[in-house]
């Protein structure tokens, strides 16, 4: 199960020593904490292999916080299990 805390802990290790500063939760958006567009793209499909799931190019490139990745990946495992 993907979770905030999951993904937020994702953020910390591409960050490194830049995360102790931040407060990561649901509303982080990935633009906001220094992340690049391809360490972005690295933690989506990190969680898509977690997950076992593929998302939607499009929607997962709409993504903007860390409370969007996580609905959308329940949204997607919904859709896969119905």
């Amino acid at each position: 199960m993907i979770t905030v805390e999951t993904v937020c802990a994702l953020i910390a290790k591409k960050l490194g020593n830049k995360a102790s500063g931040l407060t990561l939760d649901a509303d982080t958006a990935f633009d906001s904490v220094g992340l690049s567009s391809l360490q972005i793209a690295d933690i989506v499909y990190t969680v898509e292999d977690d997950a076992e799931i593929e998302l939607d190019p499009s929607q997962a490139a709409n993504v903007k916080t860390v409370g969007d990745l996580v609905k959308l990946v329940e949204s997607t495992q919904t859709a896969t299990a119905a």
